[in-house]
C-alpha cells in the first residue's frame, strides 16, 4: 500500500502470509524501492517504478527452485492492488489475483488538487511523506482498470464497506471491468470495515475469505 512496507499496518502480511504457509501456500513478501527496508527513500519513489520492482519479482519468483510455476498468484493491498493490476497485465505468470481495497489512478490523483480544484504545489507533502514531483504525472501514465482484464484469471476483491480512503464505488471499477469482459471475479464485501480492517472481526473476515480463494484457486 502507498507508504506501506512487507509487513503492512498492524502487521497484516505477516499474519496472512503464515496462515497460507499453515495451509502449504508459500508466499513472498517484499518491499518497493523507496519504502520499508529497500534502498531508497519515498520521496524518489514513482508508481511505474513499484511496477518494474512487482514485474522483477515476478520473474525473480518463477526462477525459484521452490516455486511451482503453474500455481502462482499475485496479492496488492491499496496502491499495491493497482500495481497487481497493472502487472497482470504485463505478464500470464498468475494464476490467480486478490486485491484488497484496490486503488485507481482518478482515486490517487485527487491528492494533487487542492479545495478550490487547483493543482496543488509540487512537491505534494502528504503528512511527513514528500512525493516525487512526477508522481501524478507518471501513475497517470497507467490503467489498471483496463489492465486487470488482460491475461484472465480468477480475481477476488475484498473491500470494507466503511472504506473511506479506498471507497466501495472506487475499487468497484475493477469489479465493472472484469464482469463487462467476463473475466471470473469473486467479490467480498466486509460490513462496516475501514481500509486497513483494522478490528480483529474485520481482519479475521479478510483472512479467512483470502485463505478460502488462495487455497481452492492455486491448490
Amino acid at each position: 500500500g502507498f507508504t506501506g512496507q512487507r509487513m503492512e499496518a498492524g502487521f497484516l502480511f505477516v499474519r496472512l502470509a503464515r496462515l497460507l504457509a499453515a495451509r502449504g501456500v508459500a508466499t513472498i513478501t517484499f518491499d518497493f524501492l523507496g519504502s520499508g527496508e529497500s534502498d531508497g527513500s519515498f520521496d524518489e519513489m514513482l508508481v511505474t517504478g513499484e511496477l518494474a520492482d512487482a514485474l522483477r519479482v515476478t520473474q525473480w519468483a518463477a526462477g525459484q527452485p521452490f516455486v511451482d510455476r503453474s500455481r502462482m498468484g499475485l496479492l496488492g493491498f491499496s496502491l499495491g492492488g493497482l500495481v497487481a493490476a497493472a502487472t497482470v497485465g504485463r505478464s500470464d505468470a498468475y494464476r490467480a489475483l486478490v486485491l484488497l481495497a484496490p486503488t485507481t489512478v482518478a482515486n490517487l490523483c485527487r491528492h494533487a488538487v487542492g479545495p478550490d480544484g487547483s493543482e496543488k504545489d509540487k512537491p505534494v507533502v502528504l503528512g511527513p511523506n514528500v512525493l516525487h514531483g512526477r508522481f501524478f504525472d507518471d501513475v497517470r501514465a497507467l490503467d489498471p482498470v483496463a489492465d486487470v482484464v488482460k491475461h484472465a484469471r480468477a480475481t477476488l476483491l475484498v473491500q470494507g464497506t466503511a472504506d473511506v480512503a479506498v471507497t466501495p464505488e472506487v475499487s468497484g471499477h475493477f469489479v465493472a471491468a472484469m464482469q463487462y469482459a467476463d473475466v471470473p471475479c469473486e467479490l467480498v464485501l466486509i460490513d462496516g470495515a475501514d481500509h486497513t480492517f483494522s478490528t480483529p472481526a474485520w481482519r479475521k473476515a479478510l483472512f479467512d475469505a483470502v485463505l478460502e480463494f488462495t487455497v481452492r484457486t492455486l491448490r
